[in-house]
């Protein structure tokens, strides 16, 4: 079975679409690698337990107890929203792998 997708370039929504089509796989991958990131927070905590040093803006800070444990539950926010997102549209990330 083979699929074909074609494109006329000099129109811009084809041109739009092509540029969707074509960047897919990075979309993708950008999505895996900030679900992966969000995951080493929640379950690992890596980077977010208290005294670790975070480089803000406005120089460095270490986070306090209170400050990791709002930004672990930021973290698993975050990420269960990017999850509800994502299943709302019917994707889901370990089909695409």
């Amino acid at each position: 079975m083979k699929a074909k997708l074609e494109f006329d370039l000099d129109e811009w929504p084809d041109k739009k679409a092509h540029k969707r089509a074509v960047s897919a796989t990075d979309a993708y991958l950008a999505l895996h690698d900030i679900d992966n990131k969000l995951r080493e927070y929640v379950k690992y905590e890596k980077g977010i337990d208290a005294g670790s040093t975070w480089n803000l803006p406005l120089g460095s800070h270490e986070l306090t107890e209170s400050e990791a444990c709002l930004m672990w539950h930021l973290a698993q926010k975050i990420r269960t929203e990017i999850n509800c997102i994502l299943s709302e549209r019917g994707v889901n990330l370990d089909d695409l792998e």
